[in-house]
């Protein structure tokens, strides 16, 4: 009987630090995941330009004709906006109002924060472009259904809580983000290096014309998300489950596949990434009643 009890406990003294070793090459690979996920964060050149060539630009604003959804609440640099069926680029300056199907578009030096109707507040990223596909809310109802479509670049969103119907959608080519009302921040991004790639398909053009048409092929891309404290984002990838990403957490979807696990951050490097993407975007959109959390 001893003999059994000695074999056990040397057996269970082997297990200890074998399984010590397994958990921190966990963590540690774990952590290079999320790092390598804050990395999509980063203000990429898209493969295409935001603004197509065949949009006018004009420095005159012209209001949209659909209903009001929103308020420009500051713009830094150049930032423009297109109104659905149309293909003129309407810069944009503080005070302006968003309507129902608006594009917006960030230059690589400016940024752009909007507060909603809801008052929930989003901000762009440099070189980024979104569409406010859908934005209703009945404050005499207490519900809300909103879908953002996130083309390009990076967006810092943060969703007023409310107690009815609560449904707020953030979509991408590669994933649906569904939240309630929380802070948190979406990428979308090449799911390789974006500058590497680009260069080499410039080299291809130079060296051989007649491939010239391959730099036209769009990257796979990757959609990233990362949460504040306290908040919650369910992200689901073009394929799979719904992966929950809980507070000061980061997870991605890449473009024909399931959303990956989520990895824990922490309040330092999500509150980098968070004032990054939109830097005091609850001090200079939020009105004072507005609760963060």
């Amino acid at each position: 009987m001893e003999t059994i009890i000695e074999k056990k406990a040397i057996v269970c003294c082997l297990l200890i630090p074998v399984m010590l070793l397994l958990f921190g090459i966990f963590v540690v690979c774990s952590a290079e995941s999320g790092h390598k996920l804050l990395e999509k964060f980063k203000s990429y050149e898209p493969d295409t330009p935001l603004i197509s060539e065949d949009v006018i630009i004009s420095a005159d604003f012209v209001e949209g004709k659909n209903e009001k959804v929103g308020q420009i609440q500051q713009v830094q640099g150049e930032a423009y906006v297109i109104h659905f069926g149309q293909k003129t680029a309407y810069r944009l300056e503080n005070d302006h109002p968003l309507v129902a199907k608006d594009t917006l578009i960030t230059f690589p030096k400016s940024r752009v924060n909007a507060l909603m109707n809801d008052k929930s507040v989003l901000s762009l990223a440099p070189q980024a472009k979104l569409t406010i596909t859908k934005s209703e809310y009945s404050s005499i109802l207490n519900t809300r259904s909103t879908v953002m479509n996130l083309i390009w670049g990076s967006a810092r969103f943060i969703v007023k809580k409310i107690s009815g119907k609560p449904d707020f959608t953030v979509k991408t080519k590669t994933a649906v983000c569904g939240v309630r009302g929380t802070d948190f921040v979406v990428s979308v991004a090449p799911a390789e290096e974006g500058k590497v790639t680009s260069a080499f398909r410039r080299f291809i053009a130079y060296v051989s014309p007649a491939k010239k048409s391959r730099i036209s092929v769009p990257e796979k891309l990757i959609t990233t998300v990362l949460t504040g404290p306290a908040s919650t984002v369910g992200l689901t990838g073009t394929i799979g489950g719904t992966t929950i990403i809980g507070p000061l957490s980061i997870a991605g979807a890449i473009e024909g596949a399931a959303a990956g696990s989520a990895i824990f951050i922490g309040e330092t490097e999500a509150d980098g990434v968070l004032d990054t993407v939109g830097p005091e975007l609850a001090i200079l959109s939020m009105p004072p009643e507005f609760n963060r959390f």
